[in-house]
């Protein structure tokens, strides 16, 4: 009878390392493997989830399968698993520069195809004008732009 006692005893505790293992860390899986390893700490997100209605806040802490969010003055633990949607906050300068060089580029020719045709005595031919205010106005444009494009915040939704 003890040597079954024993037997038993010692079946049940090599089945104890696999039950703390399955309640173990969550494990992260399709597209939340590839977005919440590339959030960093103060980082602005927005989310939603199962039981978590949509909320904006900056990450204090990113702890394994938990993100550990400032929202309203105190600080909510919320597990990665339980998160259906997810937003980053960035910025415009990349389309602030496109948009900028663009505007810049059709003022620059249009500046230098009024002065090829108003002037009769000239250094640059009407083409070299042309090149030469279209470049300036792109460039000065698209450092415009950029810098416009930087002070506009823009979300960008990382999950689904």
């Amino acid at each position: 009878m003890s040597r079954g006692l024993f037997a038993a005893s010692l079946c049940l505790l090599s089945l104890l390392p696999a039950i703390g293992w399955a309640q173990g860390a969550t494990v992260l899986s399709g597209p939340r493997t590839a977005a919440f390893p590339s959030l960093q700490d103060s980082q602005w997100v927005r989310f939603t989830g199962a039981g978590v209605p949509r909320r904006q806040g900056m990450i204090l802490e990113h702890v394994g399968p938990e993100l550990v969010v400032s929202v309203e003055h105190e600080s909510l633990r919320i597990p990665a698993a339980s998160i259906d949607t997810l937003w980053t906050r960035g910025h415009s300068a990349k389309q602030g520069a496109i948009i900028g060089s663009i505007a810049g580029a059709l003022a620059g020719v249009a500046l230098g195809l009024h002065y090829g045709a108003t002037t009769s005595e000239h250094d640059f031919s009407t083409g070299q004008a042309v090149l030469l205010l279209g470049g300036i106005g792109a460039a000065g444009g698209g450092l415009i732009g950029t810098l416009f494009g930087l002070s506009l915040p823009r979300w960008r939704q990382r999950l689904p």
